[in-house]
């Protein structure tokens, strides 16, 4: 499988579920006069982009920063939009817009609602190309966090890792297993209590990507508390919202589950403290979970960040240094000067770092890969 093959089976998965598609171009449409000027954030297959065009928008800017755009072109010149949407491929971040704009769309939700990033590029975007009276879809964001009993996945994607099989022993990966959270199906026998909004998110007001709360849980029945599931809701307009709820069979998102060090009996009445936060864009998430004093503490720093020896590169006293390879970078950007073709950049990456680009391959791919992301 190509990662093309995942760009087309990912956006099947999206435009199959009905209700998010249909719900966005209600949405949309609801929303979009004729002659506004549209930022489609995160266009993907460029279908938010149509919609905008179906409702009368003048101009779409559709901003992608991954080769998906392109798909996203050609649906659009199929459909003859062709001159009413520009697209951009970059990161939000770093992409600049002629114009401002009336209302800006993203379906950039994660399975817990802000894992994709979704808060920091609103914001950004919203106060560089949003008008003053400009309209965001979705309008808001709604987290909810339930204790849920699930022994059945958490023997799969925990406890599997502490096991010696085919006669290796895996058990060092357990770690990170609780330390990372994952996507799931559940139905609502699995909660140990009721679930409660813990984060609510206005997104014409937020000004921060760094959200969280703490919440105390009364357990409704004795169990094992094996973890934290949660799910959002997201108010594209005002009477229409969008939601993965475990009530929500069909979304094609399914919600996340975040595991405790070791399975926690309960019974009914028992209180569980829940500490739940993100920071870094939706990157890093900590979950502190507190009951009959005991406490597990856990945070996707110590998953798999950590096991590449970089953690400590999130740490804001360090101090970067460029590597050799960045080394490399730095003299090739230097080189980009509009005059030297691709084959004389690689003859003189080649040439200046023997020890680090061994063949005229490595120089190829190390070349494409700087022309291709920064030209």
């Amino acid at each position: 499988m190509t990662r093309y093959t995942d760009f087309v089976n990912y956006n099947l998965s999206m435009l199959q579920d009905q209700v998010r598609t249909e719900s966005y171009r209600r949405a949309i449409k609801q929303t979009v006069r004729p002659g506004d000027v549209v930022l489609d954030l995160g266009t993907g297959s460029g279908a938010l982009a149509c919609f905008a065009c179906q409702a009368g928008a003048r101009r779409v800017y559709a901003i992608e920063a991954e080769d998906v755009i392109e798909m996203a072109k050609q649906i659009c010149r199929k459909n003859g939009y062709q001159d009413r949407v520009a697209f951009v491929k970059d990161h939000s971040f770093r992409a600049d817009l002629p114009e401002r704009v009336d209302v800006l769309v993203t379906e950039t939700m994660g399975t817990f609602g802000l894992d994709e990033g979704l808060l920091g590029s609103v914001i950004d975007a919203r106060d560089r190309f949003l008008k003053p009276n400009g309209v965001i879809i979705p309008r808001s964001l709604e987290l909810f966090t339930v204790p849920v009993e699930l022994p059945g996945f958490y023997q799969h994607m925990v406890d599997f890792w502490a096991s010696n099989r085919f006669g290796v022993d895996f058990s060092p990966v357990r770690r990170y297993a609780v330390n990372n959270f994952h996507p799931i199906r559940l139905h609502e026998d699995a909660f140990l209590s009721d679930p409660a909004a813990t984060v609510r998110t206005m997104l014409s007001d937020a000004t921060t990507s760094t959200v969280g709360n703490t919440l105390s849980f009364d357990a409704k029945r004795r169990g094992q508390l094996h973890g934290i599931a949660g799910w959002f809701t997201a108010e594209l307009i005002p009477g229409l919202s969008l939601s993965n709820a475990p009530s929500s069979a069909s979304s094609h998102w399914g919600m996340a589950f975040f595991p405790v060090e070791h399975q926690v009996p309960v019974e009914r009445g028992n209180r569980m403290r829940i500490d739940m936060r993100s920071q870094s864009n939706g990157s890093l998430w900590t979950w502190d979970v507190e009951v009959h004093g005991q406490r597990c503490q856990h945070s996707t720093i110590w998953g798999f960040q950590q096991a590449s020896g970089e953690a400590h590169k999130l740490s804001p006293t360090f101090a970067p240094r460029l590597s050799a390879r960045g080394h490399a970078e730095f003299f090739l950007l230097s080189l980009l000067n509009g005059h030297k073709t691709v084959h004389e950049l690689q003859e003189e990456l080649l040439e200046r770092y023997p020890d680090l680009i061994m063949n005229i391959e490595q120089a190829a791919a190390f070349v494409q890969d700087i022309v291709i992301r920064l030209t």
